[in-house]
């Protein structure tokens, strides 16, 4: 019997709705390691939802941008369920996530991804401006309970590399980049 694999989407806010379904693809080294879905609407279920440590959940959302068959768009989840984090399809099996552009506004903000358990899911996301080609920190989101979502964000108000606020999910203020 092929493994069932947890999949989850949100609309932005860290709320999610979660599926699970038997594996049907293979886009590992062994064995079904994905579920096969259709993204774009085209009628073909060319696109997957992939467990690249064999955990049971998918960790990375790949994309069959071209539609010749073989995905070749990869992504992982921020934690509001968007899966909206450009992964590089070899850094699989819970190594941290490189830096990647935030997405939205083009302002130059970056991210810097860990997983600290190693468990596929983003623990810390450090977001910052690079200057000098170091990543200073402006906002420190940590998901302290494991759950996939951001509890506690700390903040840099003024600039001077020291948190000076904490915001927790329930918080007004805690945002996650515009949303």
């Amino acid at each position: 019997m092929d493994p069932v694999i947890e999949y989850f989407f949100g609309p932005g806010d860290g709320s999610t709705t979660r599926w699970s379904s038997p594996a049907d693809a293979v886009l590992g080294d062994s064995g079904p390691d994905a579920v096969s879905l259709d993204f774009d609407g085209d009628g073909r279920r060319d696109d997957a939802m992939w467990d690249t440590d064999a955990d049971g959940i998918a960790d990375v959302a790949a994309l069959d941008t071209d539609d010749d068959g073989d995905p070749d768009a990869f992504y992982r989840d921020s934690g509001a369920g968007l899966w909206d984090r450009a992964a590089d399809p070899a850094a699989t099996g819970g190594e941290p996530d490189a830096r990647s552009p935030a997405p939205g506004d083009g302002s130059g903000e970056r991210a810097l991804n860990l997983d600290l358990d190693r468990d596929g899911v983003t623990d810390i996301e450090l977001v910052g401006a690079e200057k000098g080609g170091r990543l200073t920190a402006e906002r420190l989101y940590v998901d302290a309970d494991g759950d996939g979502v951001s509890d506690t964000v700390l903040v840099d108000l003024n600039g001077d590399g020291v948190a000076d606020a904490a915001y927790e999910k329930r918080d007004p203020r805690f945002t996650r980049r515009g949303r």
